[in-house]
């Protein structure tokens, strides 16, 4: 009589993230991507369709100019535009370091680089099409917020472990976040 091998057990560990077999998984999965979607088009909304096009155009290609401008500027008015665009910066692109980590799990430099190059795509867009001040330190304040998402994503792994929580960390945290990203997107408007 012949003894047949068992197959080796899949665990959540060996199969990337969106390609999930479970109805949970696969409802965790949607959920991330749906609120993610969200982000995205606030993102849009927020940088490239705020303003009239043709309204703005200004490239600052020197590092820390605007911040600096900001820091030593005594004029009330500059101070809140100043803390609205330096924390502004940084806070919006905290989700994409974050959803961007999710994407690459194991591979942070990869989350670093999507972020850099969304975030450069978006100035250089900008900049083409006259709806915002290209900057390099938005890119830089950008980064920076992208860094602190992945390394949000980072402890949170670190602290939950198995690939499974991390996830359904990540579809509470999104459906969370929903509402947020809904009245941005939909309720407010933005005009810059």
């Amino acid at each position: 009589m012949r003894v047949q091998p068992k197959p080796a057990a899949v665990t959540d560990d060996d199969v990337p993230s969106w390609r999930l077999t479970t109805k949970r998984a696969q409802a965790e999965t949607v959920a991330i991507f749906a609120v993610f979607a969200l982000y995205a088009a606030f993102l849009l909304k927020l940088l490239l369709f705020s303003r009239a096009p043709g309204s703005e155009r200004s490239i600052n290609l020197i590092p820390f100019a605007t911040i600096a401008e900001y820091a030593f500027s005594h004029s009330p008015g500059t101070a809140r535009v100043a803390f609205a665009n330096v924390v502004g910066n940084i806070l919006i692109f905290i989700p994409l370091g974050v959803y961007a980590s999710w994407l690459r799990h194991r591979a942070a430099w990869l989350a670093m680089l999507t972020v850099a190059s969304v975030s450069v795509a978006v100035e250089i867009i900008q900049g083409v099409f006259a709806v915002g001040a290209s900057d390099i330190d938005d890119v830089i304040l950008n980064c920076v917020g992208g860094l602190i998402g992945i390394l949000a994503f980072w402890l949170l792994s670190a602290i939950l472990r198995e690939r499974s929580r991390v996830r359904t960390a990540m579809a509470v945290l999104s459906l969370l976040s929903m509402p947020l990203w809904y009245y941005f997107l939909f309720i407010i408007r933005l005009h810059m």
